[in-house]
């Protein structure tokens, strides 16, 4: 018999975000792991930053799992092809170890491998035999300066599919934040086309939030490397009616208060359905919950913890602020705080021509700062265009 255990808190942040506090993306969760399963096609998930695709992507990879080898890489920080080729094959050989516990002698293996010294790693290799083998030849020459960073990152894409079919097995690679990657060179996307048109065990997921990059590697007809080698899926805000049937649920099963709809209105009016920020609204919602021993929550009650939202989100929002935007950017959206604006009306305001902001605007909705809707730019982080407004 499986026993669940009741949640103690109503909202989560960060980690896996499983039942009870999945919202939503059944449809996508549905789709993906469809694919994945009958390796049928990869796909690439589309979304600014906290709209919920590393939490989409963890369940797939927690659902798939149950069938196949899943590994997942957060692409953020792999700045050169040792650091990206010892992830993937450490990935690897971690879902292998979860499935099976031959896996973790393998794995402790290749992690002691990587440690020895030269001569050392000769002599390990001689004993290992197979993939495992393959690819520590392979890192052992590009430490002797026999070979090249792109050999390596071929010997890194390889990996997976030769694994596989050693262990009749077939695998689910996910690549999250995949445009972390255009440092190591434009060849890595050439060489991943090359091994996804040849392997038959592997299918891959990939993530991203910059538009332009993701355009530029799949969407150009005789341009982009990996043009209709994968399906595309865009991720929006969480409908409302969802993320206010998930608000009274939690508040009535796990405090037994109830919520005001005039409150739940205010809270997709603060946060809309992003679901980093509804999540996190109400941890702080549920704080003052406990703390007062609330059994009502109301419009000021939501009033009171999104300004405690905009208050510990300020120093991550001054960073932002400070070093990711020019100047033209930052009067740009300090304009566009008030509300959505056309580029006549923004330029208007600006005391300028619009083609004068027209590029600005461009390059921020390529990285989905901003989202065009109807002819008409909007800030697509409300809670960071309301600490705009308001600081």
């Amino acid at each position: 018999m499986i026993i669940v255990q009741k949640a103690s808190s109503a909202f989560k942040v960060g980690g896996f975000i499983e039942a009870p506090y999945f919202v939503d993306r059944d449809d996508e969760l549905q789709h993906l792991h469809h694919d994945a399963r009958t390796l049928s096609q990869s796909n690439v998930v589309i979304a600014p930053r906290r709209f919920g695709k590393t939490s989409l992507l963890r369940a797939v990879e927690s659902r798939v799992s149950e069938e196949m080898l899943v590994s997942y890489l957060n692409c953020l920080g792999m700045v050169d092809s040792v650091g990206f080729h010892d992830r993937v094959v450490e990935a690897v050989l971690h879902a292998f170890a979860l499935r099976h516990g031959r896996g973790k002698r393998l794995l402790a293996t290749w992690r002691d491998l990587l440690k020895k010294p030269v001569l050392g790693m000769r002599d390990a290799l001689a004993e290992i035999g197979g993939s495992i083998e393959g690819m520590g030849s392979i890192r052992l020459k590009f430490r002797t300066r026999e070979v090249d960073a792109q050999a390596l990152l071929e010997s890194a894409l390889a990996f997976p599919e030769r694994f596989a079919a050693e262990q009749d097995e077939n695998v689910l690679i996910i690549l999250d934040e995949f445009q972390a990657l255009v440092p190591l060179g434009e060849h890595i996307f050439s060489l991943l086309k090359e091994k996804m048109e040849s392997q038959k065990r592997v299918v891959y997921l990939f993530s991203g939030s910059s538009l332009r990059m993701l355009h530029e590697v799949f969407g150009q007809e005789g341009k982009s490397p990996l043009y209709q080698m994968v399906g595309r899926l865009f991720l929006g805000e969480i409908p409302y009616q969802f993320v206010h049937r998930f608000y009274r649920e939690r508040l009535r099963e796990v405090h037994a208060c109830e919520i005001t709809a005039p409150a739940l209105s205010q809270v997709t009016e603060r946060v809309g359905g992003i679901p980093y920020y509804f999540q996190k609204l109400g941890v702080s919602l549920e704080r003052e919950i406990t703390i007062h021993d609330k059994k009502k929550i109301t419009t000021r009650d939501i009033e009171r913890a999104f300004a405690s939202l905009l208050e510990e989100l300020s120093g991550d929002f001054q960073e932002r602020w400070e070093t990711r935007f020019t100047g033209q950017q930052r009067a740009i959206l300090k304009a566009l705080s008030g509300g959505p604006m056309s580029v006549t009306e923004t330029a208007r305001l600006l005391e300028t021509s619009p083609a004068n902001i027209s590029y600005n605007l461009s390059r921020q909705t390529e990285a989905m700062i901003l989202t065009k809707e109807d002819g008409r730019y909007r800030i697509t982080d409300r809670v960071f265009a309301a600490w705009l407004k308001e600081f």
